[in-house]
């Protein structure tokens, strides 16, 4: 009967860590591979939980510091259980620079072109303000010289 507790609690406690495992390093791994050949800056893990049953989650910030002359791609890679597709935002104060929800289409990479070197807000969130987990990858595309931008 020790035994039987015993492996059944190991199972359980197995399962559970699978599944938090998945909600995280499979799914940046898919992102890395989706970024193509730009190079690789930083990776963010999302995991929004409601905090009570049938509150809405908000979201989750996180601050970059982006540099003037520089291409940016956003990639996302959502868990397979989400309701709804992860929703990248940037934004320089109150104003959205870019996002991967475009006129009613999601798109799972965006780029930006960054013309001032800064610290913006990404901002990450699930329609509706629903749970899910995801991850997004920040790459550089392109390093402009200062004739090449215009500027």
């Amino acid at each position: 009967m020790r035994t039987t507790l015993f492996f059944l609690i190991f199972i359980l406690s197995s399962s559970i860590t699978a599944l938090y495992a998945q909600c995280e390093e499979s799914m940046i791994q898919q992102a890395l591979k989706d970024m193509g050949d730009s190079q690789y800056i930083k990776d963010f893990t999302i995991d929004l939980k409601s905090p009570q049953k049938g509150a809405k989650t908000v979201g989750v910030t996180f601050k970059v510091i982006l540099n003037s002359k520089s291409h940016y791609k956003f990639t996302m890679a959502n868990g397979r259980t989400n309701a709804s597709e992860v929703i990248m935002q940037l934004y320089d104060g109150d104003r959205l620079l870019v996002s991967n929800f475009e006129g009613g289409k999601m798109y799972k990479s965006t780029e930006f072109i960054c013309r001032t070197t800064k610290v913006y807000d990404l901002n990450f969130s699930f329609k509706n303000g629903e749970e899910g987990c995801a991850a997004a990858v920040l790459s550089l595309v392109k390093q402009y010289s200062e004739g090449e931008m215009g500027f």
